[in-house]
């Protein structure tokens, strides 16, 4: 496990002095795969979200975690074309995971939620998620649990940062 204690000089080409803290850009992006890879093993083995492709699973989820949701938005948050959106939506469409409900605002626009047998699939995994969790969680003490959580909440701060800095520097261009 990468994991790299951030106190102590770390190796890799890519360093930035902040303080007295030597970060090896290298070694976060080596972390950060690492979780998401470990993340994604989480997985359980659900027929219906085994054969989705990369993309349909990350409009799966952030459909199911987000609220008004578009192709448009859709390829800006998950940083990937419209066309790529547009196929792994109507790919979900015809398997029956997701629908269209036009927008009450501005009834030009259409919004993507689960439908039923979505909202099924995504039941059915966080149940399975949530075993899964607890039974890895149990080993761990009430101290390690309450800095992952920490942990988390921080990956969503900088992971909102990274999205503003982005929106900003697209928007400068």
């Amino acid at each position: 496990m990468v994991c790299a204690d951030y106190s102590y000089s770390m190796s890799g080409s890519s360093k930035n002095d902040l303080g007295n803290l030597n970060i090896s850009t290298e070694d976060i992006l080596k972390s950060v795969v690492e979780i998401v890879t470990g993340m994604v093993a989480l997985i359980p083995e659900i027929p219906e979200l085994e054969d989705m492709s990369t993309t349909e699973l990350y409009v799966f989820l952030f459909s199911a975690v987000s609220d008004k949701v578009s192709n448009g938005i859709l390829a800006k948050q998950l940083n990937i074309s419209k066309a790529a959106v547009s196929i792994a939506t109507k790919s979900l469409l015809k398997k029956g995971l997701i629908k269209t409900v036009q927008s009450q605002e501005d009834r030009r626009h259409f919004h993507i939620v689960l439908s039923q047998e979505g909202k099924n699939v995504y039941n059915k995994l966080l149940e399975a998620f949530g075993r899964i969790f607890e039974q890895l969680l149990v080993s761990l003490p009430k101290e390690e649990i309450m800095k992952l959580q920490i942990g988390f909440e921080t990956m969503v701060r900088f992971s909102r940062m990274i999205t503003e800095f982005k929106s900003k520097a697209n928007n400068n261009d």
